[in-house]
């Protein structure tokens, strides 16, 4: 949980370094705007983003702020105003109405703008569709979150088709007519791409991965239709510009170079007539001067006037001109002709006229020239657009090819992502592992539909786990309770037998006693009595001091003890202060002796009976008797209690932690032979181990003990 709150931090900073950075592009753009003497060194590169375009990017901060801080008036405020923006800008733009969007602003400024850019149509498209990611981008879960990200890929798209367009020469600029998107507004849409990306990339391949197998075809096709649409508005724009050439190159320079042509036609038609008659004046009755001459002028009128509406060019003016003296000489020439002065009307014709007809000749030609050229010109936008049509082509075939490898390959991965997630999770079940988590439980459709089945599949296999661990259980209880079963009949077999001859031998001895003190009394022997009944009461004490250690020797193990700190070297000594009753012999204690926690009745009574042992048997008044302590491992201690007294021969060693088992006879040493029993019961009820080490001389008896007692085992 605490990673999952870290990586959510880490995306919302970044989200909302974007929202600021975008806001401070927007308003540091405005102000250039604003105050173009203050930074005119960057005015001219700044303002290449159009006021409109600046306020946009303020509203996409604001809009990722909305989002980040879940404040729906922020984002449907953000989104109007990017609605507002980018589809009254493509009305102004594409369809020619003329809502003069570029303008709006120009009432705020307190001077006019240099230049004013108008807001490009790709960064229109983009500022719709970044108001309607930030509507879709608001809820963080379900197929919203989905579509807020396609919206944004198809904005990095066309901000990436702006760059090339203008920044490569890969795709023709008047694709976008004529209209390019600036750097700081292209890196501002990247920028808002990313940030929402950023936000909402996770739950939307969450959202995407619970979707059925139809509806992730369904928005794969629907996203490759939606840059399928976008390409296509590309090309169809490029139609448009090749056919805007086409009637350009048809309407203009050819009418313009065929109506300088047709004026030049109708010149030198009645200049020929003029030169005709200036060598046989007798033409001058067939042929109507002024009438030709009206209809010429009107002609030429139509023609000029043709030219102008194409083309108006410094060439066009003196051709007017020309035309009108042209015009006034053939008058002058005809009142001479009217008037009789042939020779006045031939040298007029042939070298005044003459001069104007040629100097009318070259303005037609350079006209015509002018149109030959711009037809030239547009004969090399044809090829260009030829060229970009073929990249385009490229462009579109490979991008698209890529972009629906890419659309393919994402939609496969997260179907065999979830297949081989249920596969796994099949598989770790088949080998018994029920303990999995299973993915997918709470998602829809197929994939939840198998998770459930995967559920009911692990659910049987627990069931079936369960039981046969029960009977694994059962099955071991009972070997334990067969063991625990044997063991007890084997003390009591031994017991039986032990007991048979133990407990009969004081009963003897008291049923003798008691016949030698009749015995006495009858034969008034008072004197004996009293040493019989001496050695009677002995038996007695003895038999219940025997049956005191069997009572003790059963319920060892048995009852269940209180966990206390122990300092064994403190208890040792307090122990072996107690029953010492020889001042020769003295106690030693080793450097490892620990303080653990552990169960004090048991230990105590362990230690108790090996000094008791130790004590008992010391054949010497001096002697010493010495407790040490090492560590087995991680779960046991070894302690040893070893004395300096007659030791015990091998071949009695393995006997005598026997029940009832003494080396010396009871009336030289009293007791009832349950005490080493008695310590290997407690001991091996513990997990531990016991072992008598002795070689002539002297004898250590070794334990081992644990550490932690988690689970008393009883017997």
């Amino acid at each position: 949980m605490h990673g999952i709150t870290t990586n959510l931090t880490i995306e919302y900073r970044a989200t909302r370094t974007i929202a600021v950075l975008l806001c401070l592009l927007g308003v540091g753009v405005l102000l250039i705007w604003h105050s173009p003497h203050l930074l005119a060194g960057i005015y001219p590169y700044a303002t290449l983003m159009a006021y409109n375009t600046a306020i946009g990017f303020c509203a996409c901060g604001v809009g990722l702020y909305g989002i980040i801080s879940q404040r729906w008036q922020f984002t449907i405020l953000s989104s109007l105003i990017l609605f507002a923006i980018g589809i009254l800008t493509l009305l102004d733009l594409i369809t020619g109405i003329h809502v003069n969007t570029t303008n709006w602003f120009v009432i705020f400024l307190t001077e006019p703008p240099a230049h004013n850019h108008p807001v490009p149509p790709t960064a229109s498209i983009a500022f719709v569709l970044a108001g309607a990611a930030i509507l879709f981008g608001f809820n963080a879960h379900g197929s919203k979150s989905v579509i807020a990200s396609l919206l944004c890929i198809i904005i990095l798209f066309v901000t990436l088709i702006a760059m090339l367009g203008q920044g490569y020469g890969v795709l023709p600029i008047f694709v976008w007519l004529g209209i390019n998107m600036a750097p700081h507004t292209a890196l501002g849409f990247t920028l808002f791409a990313a940030g929402l990306m950023t936000l909402r990339f996770k739950p939307a391949i969450a959202a995407f991965n619970r979707f059925n197998v139809f509806s992730r075809l369904a928005t794969g096709f629907v996203f490759m239709s939606l840059l399928f649409i976008g390409i296509g508005s590309i090309g169809t724009l490029q139609i448009n510009s090749v056919a805007s050439i086409t009637q350009e190159l048809y309407e203009d320079p050819i009418q313009v170079s065929n109506a300088a042509l047709r004026i030049k036609e109708d010149i030198n038609r009645l200049n020929r007539r003029m030169k005709d008659i200036a060598v046989n004046p007798q033409l001058a009755g067939t042929f109507n001067i002024p009438e030709t001459l009206r209809k010429t002028e009107f002609s030429v009128i139509q023609e000029l006037d043709i030219i102008e509406r194409k083309n108006s060019s410094e060439s066009l003016t003196k051709l007017r001109s020309t035309f009108k003296q042209w015009e006034s000489v053939i008058s002058s020439n005809n009142s001479l002709l009217i008037d009789g002065d042939i020779e006045g009307y031939r040298q007029k014709t042939l070298n005044d006229m003459q001069e104007l007809t040629i100097a009318l000749e070259y303005l037609c030609e350079s006209i015509i020239q002018q149109a030959q050229d711009r037809m030239l010109e547009l004969n090399g936008e044809v090829v260009a657009t030829k060229s970009h049509a073929a990249n385009l082509m490229l462009i579109v075939i490979c991008g698209f090819l890529l972009v629906g490898f890419l659309v393919a390959a994402a939609i496969t991965r997260s179907l065999n992502w979830q297949l081989q997630r249920i596969r796994n999770t099949m598989e770790q079940l088949a080998k018994g592992d029920t303990g999995i988590e299973i993915p997918f439980l709470d998602h829809p459709h197929e994939m939840g539909v198998m998770a459930k089945t995967l559920a009911v599949f692990a659910e049987n296999i627990q069931a079936r786990k369960q039981t046969a661990l029960l009977l694994i259980k059962h099955q071991e209880d009972l070997e334990a309770s067969n063991h625990r079963l044997a063991q007890t009949n084997k003390e009591l077999e031994t017991f039986a037998y032990v007991a048979s001859h133990d407990l009969k031998s004081p009963l003897r001895g008291i049923a003798q006693l008691s016949t030698w003190i009749e015995e006495d009394l009858h034969e008034k022997e008072f004197s004996e009595v009293e040493k019989h009944t001496v050695m009677l009461r002995n038996r007695i004490q003895r038999m219940e001091k025997l049956l005191d250690d069997m009572l003790i020797f059963y319920r060892a193990g048995k009852v269940e003890g209180k966990q206390i700190s122990i300092d064994v070297q403190h208890i040792a000594t307090e122990l072996f202060e107690i029953q010492n009753t020889k001042p020769g012999l003295h106690l030693e204690l080793g450097d490892d002796l620990p303080v653990f926690e552990t169960l004090g009745t048991p230990f105590e009574q362990i230690l108790r009976n090996l000094f008791s042992n130790a004590l008992k048997h010391h054949d010497r008044d001096q002697g010493v008797i010495r407790l040490d302590c090492h560590s087995v491992d991680k779960n046991f201690y070894a302690f040893s209690v070893s004395d300096d007294g007659p030791g015990i021969p091998e071949k009695f060693q393995e006997r005598v932690f026997g029940m009832f088992q003494t080396l010396k006879p009871r009336d030289e040493l009293e007791g009832s032979g349950m005490g080493l029993a008695l310590i290997k019961k407690l001991v091996e009820a513990y997990g531990g181990t016991i072992n008598v080490f002795s070689e002539g001389r002297g004898c250590r008896f070794t334990f081992t003990w644990p550490k932690i007692i988690k689970e008393r085992v009883s017997l």
